[in-house]
């Protein structure tokens, strides 16, 4: 005999490590995955096409942006509430329709009882000597009973939580969705706060190489502070100058700057609005303060 007993599948017991291997082998449940640094966005790089800027802008809260890239993302937008708009003016068209269609139908339905009521005769004659004919009663009770049930369903009287959805009386009928009327603002794809075409500032980076021949995309440094020298690499802290449009390291901005408030290169004064620090990614490290796990969340099954 073999040591069948020390078989994964004969434990009496599902243990932690077979669930979660069957959940990476099958899929389902909830998924997660640590982030490392190669996942990153670099600080050069657009929000949107996660490749280094070339016609670079910002917005207003520091998210960097490809300028062909944020501007087809707001063409979209503005497409798909234009969209939206046709289709809830649709929406409301066809509901005055309906309403006009009911009115004109309660109108008919008030003439057509008020002419059967005029033309009836008031006291009808009963024969008393002739007894009442009981038979199909209980079919005249339970049509009744389905025309009652039709009403209260129609008026949304009946629960449509009823578990036994398999019953043709408490089956769910489908209802076509109500639009409501569409945001026409433009929003920021990152934090989804309204933003308009004109509040995108437009930055200049400063290539390292500005003679090379190589792509910056192959580059492997690209860009630098125009005072420092330092190389855009990492999780450093990079901040744009408002008036100019240069982006420099913060750096520079604690030792230069801020000293007499004068841009560094071409001597403007400047205010503390016009220094806008761009947002970094994460490190690839905890201590980044930045969530670095990714989960998914696939089809699963609750036990009761």
């Amino acid at each position: 005999m073999g040591k069948h007993g020390r078989n994964q599948t004969a434990n009496p017991v599902y243990t932690y490590h077979e669930r979660q291997k069957d959940k990476k082998q099958q899929k389902y449940g909830r998924l997660s995955q640590r982030l490392g640094a190669d996942s990153m966005r670099e600080v050069d790089c657009c929000y949107l096409s996660l490749q280094p800027v070339v016609d670079a802008v910002i917005t207003p809260d520091g998210y960097l942006f490809e300028r062909e890239a944020i501007l087809e993302n707001l063409l979209h937008q503005k497409q798909e509430t234009a969209r939206k708009k046709r289709a809830y003016e649709l929406q409301l068209k066809k509901e005055k329709e309906e309403e006009k269609e009911l009115q004109e139908a309660a109108k008919r339905d008030q003439v057509t009882r008020f002419k059967s009521t005029e033309s009836s005769i008031a006291y009808s004659a009963r024969d008393h000597f002739k007894t009442d004919n009981k038979k199909g009663g209980h079919a005249t009770a339970a049509l009744e009973a389905a025309k009652k049930f039709t009403v209260k369903r129609a008026k949304g009287d009946v629960n449509p939580d009823h578990p036994a959805f398999w019953v043709p009386s408490a089956t769910p009928d489908a209802k076509s969705s109500k639009l409501t009327k569409p945001d026409t603002k433009t929003r920021c794809p990152i934090t989804n706060k309204p933003l308009k075409l004109k509040q995108l500032i437009p930055v200049k980076f400063t290539q390292v190489n500005p003679d090379s021949k190589q792509p910056i995309v192959a580059r492997e440094d690209r860009y630098m502070c125009p005072v420092t020298r330092t190389s855009f690499k990492g999780n450093i802290q990079l901040v744009a100058i408002k008036p100019t449009g240069r982006v420099v390291s913060q750096e520079c901005i604690d030792k230069i700057v801020r000293k007499d408030m004068r841009d560094p290169i071409s001597g403007e004064p400047l205010t503390e609005a016009d220094l806008i620090p761009l947002k970094k990614g994460a490190s690839g490290f905890a201590a980044s303060g930045h969530a670095l796990q990714a989960s998914k969340q696939n089809a699963t099954q609750t036990v009761t």
